[in-house]
């Protein structure tokens, strides 16, 4: 039993209601997307394949409370599951970097467990790709993201915004070098009740991998 890995390194959570926050991140290897403007891409080949005891005893044992299953696409991994319930059910509190792409279903009655969820505009070249059944299965706390580059991607996620479940909160964040104050305008302009968050660990990092 395997993880495929990339990386794992220690570091603050750069997006979303977390942001901040210390974690321990485990990334995984390979996508089933490739959006255009995707950050990772060095994700997509390579990778070490680690004993699923090996990387579930390294983030048992992290000195952060909270550990970020990001990739890549996580969820594409055949030990994923496994790989959460161990970490979680030693108390760790898990945040899980999603595409949207893949059912979470069977995941979702796992405890100490945040989904942090996509649905992808269509800059990203993969709108189409949302598992629409997922917005029936996020809970409080897990929250919904859009990343937006363009006035097209604004538009389209703002129409979605009437199909998401009262009590999800929704991120507007803005794309790597996108203007922040334009989106941030917009959304006042338009009295969205939506989060506008930027990428904390490219403010102070820059845009690199293993932050």
């Amino acid at each position: 039993m395997q993880l495929l890995i990339t990386e794992t390194f220690h570091s603050i959570q750069g997006e979303g209601p977390f942001s901040g926050i210390p974690m321990f991140f485990v990334r995984t290897n390979r996508c089933n997307l490739r959006c255009s403007w995707c950050d990772s891409k060095y994700t997509f080949t390579g990778g070490t394949e680690v004993p699923l005891d090996s990387i579930t005893e390294s983030a048992i044992s992290a000195w952060e409370s909270w550990i970020c299953f990001t990739g890549g696409e996580p969820l594409i991994q055949a030990e994923a599951e496994d790989f959460l319930k161990r970490v979680t059910g030693a108390g760790k509190m898990v945040l899980v970097e999603t595409s949207g792409s893949i059912d979470i279903g069977k995941l979702r009655n796992i405890g100490n467990l945040v989904f942090d969820m996509d649905i992808k505009t269509p800059s990203s070249g993969e709108s189409d790709s949302f598992v629409t059944s997922n917005l029936k299965r996020l809970r409080r706390p897990d929250y919904l993201k859009f990343v937006i580059a363009d006035e097209t991607d604004y538009v389209f996620s703002r129409a979605k915004l009437v199909d998401i479940p009262a009590g999800i909160d929704v991120i507007f964040q803005p794309c790597y070098d996108t203007d922040s104050r334009w989106l941030a305008e917009m959304v006042i302009r338009d009295h969205l009740n939506v989060r506008v968050m930027i990428q904390l660990h490219k403010a102070i990092w820059g845009d690199r991998p293993g932050v």
